[in-house]
């Protein structure tokens, strides 16, 4: 009995270390391969072929299988074909997935307007025995929208998800930091923080101007307290597993006071302190675009 409780433990955790095996591989291949835009194309157009399908079923219900099987397919197929060309013409699936946002989706809900609208006289002139129900458009756009948008959208979740996995695999190299700010800078800058693992940061906590924000987050970083509390968070932090080792102010409208109170408490506790430019700094790094244009010059 002790040895087949061994071999069934034994089994199990092969089982799951195979599991966790799988899971990796997919969240490490996913992510990194882009999506070509003709496979794009022609997911859309698939998802535009489905939608009036649905959107016929959730106006009428069982209803739909009064019609016949060749009116309701003529229908998908034309109004496919006509979203199809509005893609393509307004180049929709040219956007790449894994970056895809809010402002990406207004060229699709525009091109699925500008579908809708052409679609319906053809919908009417089609409509001879059979006739859709002049609703099923509104629908159907509605039904595409959230057809076409949901799909990137859990690209985009997969994408940063195995972002936050490399960063977390890598959480010893990164440096704990404290940020100052709660505005748009320091929204960037944490969410380029947690987009690109070859920075090496970790934003611990923010400290805000505002008492009214305390206790809310910043994409998952934690608002612990003001200025004034700098002192008392720079403690409790130190009693965690990685406590800070610097400082970022990521606002440039600090008072002098303030100035002053984040001096105090980073020689007090031994921290860094840095300030995050406002613009942009660049610079001719590779001495080997000199030498060519250097010998284009000459030439």
């Amino acid at each position: 009995m002790p040895f087949l409780k061994e071999n069934n433990e034994n089994a199990t955790m092969g089982f799951s270390k195979h599991i966790k095996g799988l899971k990796s591989r997919l969240s490490q291949a996913m992510p990194n391969h882009a999506i070509l835009p003709s496979a794009v194309l022609i997911f859309d157009t698939l998802m535009a072929f489905l939608s009036l399908f649905i959107a016929l079923y959730l106006r009428i219900g069982d209803e739909f299988l009064e019609y016949t099987p060749e009116f309701i397919l003529k229908n998908m197929l034309v109004f496919s074909l006509l979203s199809a060309s509005i893609f393509f013409w307004m180049q929709t699936h040219r956007a790449i997935w894994r970056y895809v946002s809010l402002e990406d989706m207004i060229p699709l809900a525009l091109a699925t307007v500008l579908t809708t609208i052409l679609f319906y006289p053809l919908m009417l002139l089609m409509a001879q025995q059979e006739a859709l129900p002049r609703s099923v458009p509104i629908i159907n756009a509605l039904v595409l929208i959230m057809l076409l948008g949901l799909p990137r959208f859990i690209y985009r979740s997969i994408h940063d998800q195995h972002l936050l996995q490399k960063r977390r695999a890598n959480a010893e190299a990164l440096i704990p930091v404290l940020l100052i700010g709660n505005g748009d800078s320091t929204e960037l800058f944490i969410r380029e923080v947690l987009h690109s693992p070859s920075l090496p940061y970790n934003p611990l906590a923010l400290i805000t101007f505002e008492k009214d924000e305390v206790g809310r987050h910043i994409h998952g970083v934690p608002i612990l307290g003001t200025i004034d509390e700098l002192n008392e968070i720079i403690e409790s932090l130190d009693e965690g597993k990685h406590p800070p080792k610097q400082i970022i102010i990521t606002e440039s409208n600090l008072l002098k006071t303030q100035k002053q109170l984040v001096s105090k408490a980073a020689i007090a506790h031994g921290l860094t302190v840095m300030h995050m430019l406002q613009h942009f700094s660049m610079d001719v790094v590779d001495e080997e675009f000199e030498e060519i244009q250097a010998e284009l010059d000459l030439r």
